[in-house]
């Protein structure tokens, strides 16, 4: 959705204007507030994993305020995150003008969902310098995940802002998702000196700490966060996976169990922030510390429970440790037999160990349990029967894969494979792996 400051502390008035919100309409009474109000409460109920709540409230606002712009933009932003840019596109096309330029980078978005990134590109620029608001476009880029075009917008149309916390959040959020967390450390620094007693500002530091698994600076970072505001139940969470990672667990479930109390985890939506930055930072050991005391302690759905298991096996192949990686697998299997996923990264592992008749049999489940994905995992099955030189099968699998050889094709990968087996064979699992990252 479209925000000016995604690091803006507005919690404590949002919880005012739901408690109001509620309070009148359960009382019968109408409810008398600004479209913006409206619309950031709508949002406030989104964000905490009540959309028919939001549903309720934008319809509300939408019958006092039927024509208002503002109303129509931020419900076409609803429908975008909910995946819907049919419905999204149609309300745009209910708006005649808007002279603020939110409707342009509506539209700039909807061009972007539609992968028309260069027509997006040359729309917006084709506007004056004053009509859009460089914040809203930034915005707008890192929610597509482009945060490159999200730094480079606001250092070309940001001139004059590059103090602005609205600007600095922005960079804030743009660095984290490159992966560049010291440059987001300097930043936040800079945010924090303009606003020392902001939690969310203290929390992005202590997230961007942990990343760089800097723990003890990044649990100082959360001190501080929940000593400006001790209801911020993220701040908790992560201080309690800090503690998971440093090992005191007392510690950590003290902080889970404030986080929990704050709705900070909830069953079936856990926030997993933090475990995202460490698997993006490739830090495999502490991910799986982090991942095996969510199991013990966090009430995680049956999909939830699948989720992590499998994410445990990949990290554990990742480490080598082959054992620990299939039991995950195994008990994915015991609850899906015929789960695609599992099953190849079974039959991954033992092309890492070289034993390629348990490989295909698991490439064979896999077909089995899942024919509409049989021509993908038919090619996968013809290179493992080349290297096991079971041409034949590898010419049948290959004739019903989705990237049939040509007989030419055929000819020269068995040519390769009988000239120098050792290379050829480190090649082709090499391409194998890639396939089931």
């Amino acid at each position: 959705m479209a925000k000016r400051n995604p690091l803006s502390d507005s919690e404590k008035r949002l919880n005012n204007l739901a408690r109001k919100y509620e309070t009148l309409r359960a009382e019968g009474e109408s409810v008398y507030m600004e479209p913006d109000d409206f619309a950031d409460l709508c949002s406030w109920y989104d964000n905490n994993y009540y959309p028919d709540k939001g549903d309720e409230v934008m319809e509300y606002a939408l019958s006092i305020y039927p024509e208002s712009t503002m109303l129509k933009i931020e419900q076409a932003y609803r429908y975008l995150d909910r995946g819907d840019s049919d419905q999204a596109e149609i309300m745009a096309d209910q708006i005649e003008d808007d002279f603020t330029g939110d409707l342009q980078i509506l539209k700039a978005r909807l061009m972007i969902e539609r992968e028309e990134f260069e027509v997006a590109d040359d729309y917006l620029n084709s506007f004056p310098a004053d009509k859009l608001d460089p914040i809203l476009v930034a915005n707008m880029y890192l929610d597509t995940h482009f945060s490159e075009k999200a730094i480079t917008w606001l250092k070309i149309h940001g001139q004059g802002m590059e103090e602005d916390e609205d600007y600095l959040s922005i960079l804030v959020s743009a660095y984290c998702y490159l992966g560049k967390y010291s440059e987001a450390i300097e930043v936040c620094e800079k945010l924090i000196d303009k606003d020392p007693f902001s939690a969310h500002y203290w929390l992005s530091l202590g997230r961007c700490y942990l990343a760089l698994g800097e723990y003890n600076k990044a649990l100082d970072a959360c001190d501080f966060s929940i000593t400006n505001d001790e209801d911020l139940g993220d701040a908790y969470l992560t201080r309690c996976n800090l503690y998971a990672l440093v090992g005191n667990e007392e510690k950590a479930q003290e902080n889970l169990k404030q986080a929990i109390r704050l709705n900070a985890v909830i069953k079936g939506d856990m926030n997993e922030f933090d475990l995202a930055l460490l698997l993006d930072q490739a830090r495999v050991e502490d991910a799986i510390r982090l991942m095996e005391f969510y199991l013990k302690h966090i009430d995680q759905t049956q999909d939830q429970r699948l989720n992590t298991y499998f994410r445990l096996g990949v990290c554990y192949n990742h480490l080598l440790w082959y054992k620990q990686a299939m039991s995950y697998f195994d008990m994915i299997l015991a609850v899906r037999p015929g789960d695609k996923f599992a099953l190849m990264q079974k039959a991954a592992i033992n092309l890492s160990q070289e034993d390629f008749d348990n490989a295909l049999h698991q490439l064979q489940q896999a077909v089995d349990a899942n024919p509409d994905d049989r021509k993908f995992l038919y090619r996968m099955m013809g290179v493992v029967s080349l290297i096991m030189k079971q041409y034949d099968d590898f010419r049948h699998f290959s004739a019903m894969s989705d990237a049939p050889l040509t007989e030419e094709e055929i000819r020269q990968s068995i040519q390769m494979i009988e000239q120098d087996e050792e290379e050829a064979v480190k090649f082709l699992l090499e391409g194998l792996k890639n396939n089931f990252i």
